[in-house]
């Protein structure tokens, strides 16, 4: 602990500009202090206002939601990162909804006319019951369930799962998370056990090939704690809608970041942390001094909120009171207590929709292929002037090892980046970026010019397009297809995300964690939120339910009005 004797510069001091950081300093300035003991008097030493900062590393705020506008569709929205919300989800779709009202389009997911290419087979989403059609392998119960049914296809894991749980056929939302959460298999806490492991003794091999493949995503059948994952497909509720964002989902922390600056708060760009440590002011209280790479003098502040994924955070110095292992060793432990998933996602431009040909327009076609998933993103955007063009845009979507298989295509060096092995290699490197950019950042410009600059920053490169395309022919069995017109991509396991979303490891007790990793040390008031940490993972829901975690038990103050547990009836907006 060092000792400081000036004024801090900050009470609040945010790092990290994903929507965690920059939602919860846009609350922190908007909301009734009266209820908080340890706000009101920071708010009152500075005349009634609270002095709080958000620092980001990059050019930009908002994180893994990356909006990208194409020139060739210029009324088009490509969501580069996170893309969709669901009806559900309290947090995200209130915010959305009844304050920023920005609710878009449902989203069409699956079709029954959407092509499923499987071990060189060509099946139609239709098609998935009739078990005499696809090339698995399965045992006679699994046969003979799928051909009965109306689920899809990765319906078989819930059916398997309870075989080994019965109760949670019947069990839903809280009832169903605290069964799971107490229940034990073999003598041993379910926690503790693996979702691969558990499925593996009732489910076929072949079965279980088929249900990862049609789910889409590889990580949801991996091996990660099997309480989570178990609730994931039990979660949705066939009355559960998919929303897209109207002026595209990096609308939300932008909105956010203005309404912030509105309000007095200071948003810094280009600032990478590199540690921090608890420090004591003159008027004996203790708060933090941040040292930012390449900064001579720290920036001190009262309290300190990292929104921060784990690549991030394990990205710091390893010492001062929170971070040394020898002092803080929860802190470390918890780190481990989530993966990193690498996602990815490559947008194509196309003069026409040739994949119209094989039957499909909307939704999405999965394949065994390192595609994985192929979103029928958009076609004939209106012009302005009311003026069609003919112009169509697919994104493949893909996860875990495939990601690796995307990499290989990319080159040494893409726009500047690379993965750059040791902490201070890393943080230089980023750093620099940030600081040449610093005088364009884009955070600062009209939303529509960083649409454009988002793309521009993300064009693919030939080869991994060319791939791309290949695959995408060989999906849609289609002998002729017009050439790409433009292409952009994100590998989200790129330093500094380290990670497109996170899953919970076995061993751990998620739901004890989500509450003490927002506060890591208990006396010192260094909080932690984003969506890594949270029960929602995968989603922005997660990294607001921890954002309101630390606002509402750490800092105190009430939960938001605008706040509502039922989502409102449709095209009904309040502000």
């Amino acid at each position: 602990m060092t000792s400081q004797t000036a004024t801090p510069d900050y009470d609040v001091a945010i790092v990290g500009g994903g929507i965690s950081g920059i939602y919860t300093g846009w609350r922190l300035l908007g909301a009734d202090l009266s209820t908080s003991s340890s706000l009101r008097p920071w708010a009152a030493a500075r005349a009634g206002q609270l002095k709080v900062g958000v620092f980001e590393g990059s050019r930009r705020i908002g994180g893994r939601l990356l909006s990208a506008q194409p020139p060739g569709m210029p009324n088009t929205l490509c969501e580069i990162g996170g893309m969709r919300y669901v009806s559900s989800q309290v947090h995200i779709r209130s915010l959305i909804e009844n304050v920023l009202n920005l609710r878009g389009p449902e989203q069409v997911v699956d079709e029954p006319q959407n092509l499923a290419f499987l071990r060189g087979a060509y099946l139609r989403n239709a098609q998935m019951n009739t078990t005499s059609l696809l090339p698995y392998r399965l045992d006679w119960n699994e046969s003979q369930w799928l051909s009965n049914s109306t689920s899809a296809a990765a319906g078989l894991i819930a059916w398997s799962l309870t075989k080994i749980l019965p109760q949670i056929a019947t069990l839903s939302g809280t009832a169903l998370e605290q069964f799971l959460q107490s229940a034990v298999l073999d003598g041993m806490p379910l926690y503790h056990h693996g979702f691969w492991n558990i499925l593996s003794r009732v489910m076929s091999s072949e079965a279980y090939q088929l249900c990862r493949t049609m789910v889409g995503y590889d990580c949801l059948g991996n091996n990660g704690n099997a309480v989570d994952l178990t609730i994931c497909y039990f979660d949705f509720t066939p009355d559960v809608k998919y929303y897209l964002v109207k002026d595209g989902y990096e609308s939300v922390p932008w909105q956010l970041e203005q309404r912030f600056r509105d309000k007095g708060g200071d948003v810094v760009l280009g600032r990478w942390l590199d540690g921090f440590d608890a420090t004591t002011f003159d008027d004996k209280s203790t708060g933090f001094a941040l040292r930012f790479h390449g900064e001579d003098r720290p920036v001190t502040a009262r309290s300190v909120v990292l929104a921060m994924p784990r690549a991030a955070l394990e990205s710091l110095r390893p010492e001062g009171a929170v971070l040394d292992p020898e002092k803080a060793p929860g802190f470390r432990a918890m780190l481990q207590a989530v993966q990193p998933i690498p996602l990815y996602k490559l947008f194509i431009g196309y003069p026409y929709p040739w994949w119209t040909q094989a039957g499909v327009s909307v939704g999405r076609s999965r394949t065994d292929l390192p595609v994985r998933q192929c979103y029928y993103w958009a076609e004939n955007a209106t012009l302005q002037g009311g003026a069609r063009n003919t112009n169509a845009m697919v994104m493949v979507y893909d996860d875990a090892a495939n990601v690796d298989f995307w990499g290989g295509l990319r080159g040494s060096l893409l726009r500047g980046r690379t993965r750059i092995p040791g902490h201070q290699d890393a943080v230089q490197f980023f750093a620099r970026k940030a600081t040449a950019h610093a005088a364009t950042a884009v955070s600062t410009q009209p939303f529509a010019d960083r649409l454009r600059a988002n793309w521009n920053d993300h064009q693919a490169p030939a080869a991994m397009v060319e791939e791309a395309h290949r695959q995408l022919m060989l999906m849609h069995n289609a002998r002729f297809a017009p050439e790409p017109t433009e292409a952009a991509f994100m590998d989200w396991s790129e330093q500094p995300f380290g990670a497109g979303v996170h899953l919970w490891n076995r061993g751990y007790k998620s739901w004890v964690i989500v509450n003490e990793m927002t506060q890591p040390v208990a006396d010192l008031a260094c909080y932690v939120c984003g969506e890594a940490y949270s029960t929602s993972q995968t989603w922005a829901e997660g990294a607001l339910e921890t954002a309101e975690i630390v606002l509402q038990q750490r800092f105190g103050l009430a939960a938001p009005s605008w706040l509502t547990a039922n989502p409102p009836p449709a095209g009904t907006v309040t502000t």
